[in-house]
Formats: C-alpha cells, structure tokens, sequence
C-alpha cells in the first residue's frame, strides 16, 4: 500500500472536534507534508487514538525569503488556536522573535473533513492496478 498518500498528525481531541464541524478549516504545520500526500490521519495527541481524518484542498506557504510574512495573530485566527498554544507548539519560531516571519517558514493547509471510506477510496486510487494473467 501508498503510505506516502497521508500524513499522521497529532492533535487535541477538542481541535478535531472544531475540525469536523467545520468550524477549524485549516491546519497549521512548520514542515511540509510530502508532495503526495492529499490527506490528515488525526489522531489523538494524548492517547493515540484515530479521531478522523481530512482531505487537503490547498497549501499556503507564509515566512521564508519568497513568501509572505505571517504573525502569530495571523495564524491564531485561520487555525482557530490561541497564540499562546501556537508559541508552545513552534518554540522554535517563538525563540526567533520579530525575525521568525521572514526566516521561518509556515504551512497552512486547507482541509475538508472526510470519511474513513473516502480516505479509504483515496489510499486505493494511488494503487496500480494489477494485471492478473
């Protein structure tokens, strides 16, 4: 099977819940998803526990020396999480300061939630069909 079609992400239960409500239409990453990868398998930060999962729809890069600048309040109000969380949970780009928009690069991806048999039905369409003689 294409592993490369997902990206696991840990988060709080409470986001996902905002998640699949629609009210949480983005998730914010200080890496890059790989290229292929068109979806989020959340699951439980705490525990483990798959809570669901997303479709990526589009990436937005801020910060870096091509992209545009970002500030945390930027960031807190599309992710819907409080700047105060977003700092613990980059303290790198915390530690940056005022440089951090310009020298470190964020990932805000759109997402929509989705099934288990969609993200099922899109694990499969990356798979070659096999001929059987």
């Amino acid at each position: 099977m294409i592993t490369r079609s997902v990206t696991v992400a840990k988060i709080r239960r409470e986001y996902w819940q905002q998640i699949a409500a629609g009210g949480n239409r983005f998730e914010l990453r200080d890496e890059e998803v790989g290229a292929g990868s068109r979806a989020f398998v959340f699951v439980d930060a705490k525990t483990g526990e798959h809570l669901g999962n997303a479709r990526i729809l589009a990436c937005t890069i801020f910060g870096g020396y091509d992209a545009s600048p970002w500030s945390w309040s930027m960031l807190s109000k599309l992710v819907e999480v409080p700047v105060s969380e977003l700092k613990e949970l980059f303290p790198y780009a915390d530690r940056l300061g005022a440089a951090a928009a310009s020298e470190c690069e964020m990932y805000v991806y759109e997402i929509t939630p989705i099934s288990d048999e969609e993200l099922l039905r899109d694990i499969l369409a990356d798979v070659p069909k096999k001929r059987l003689n």
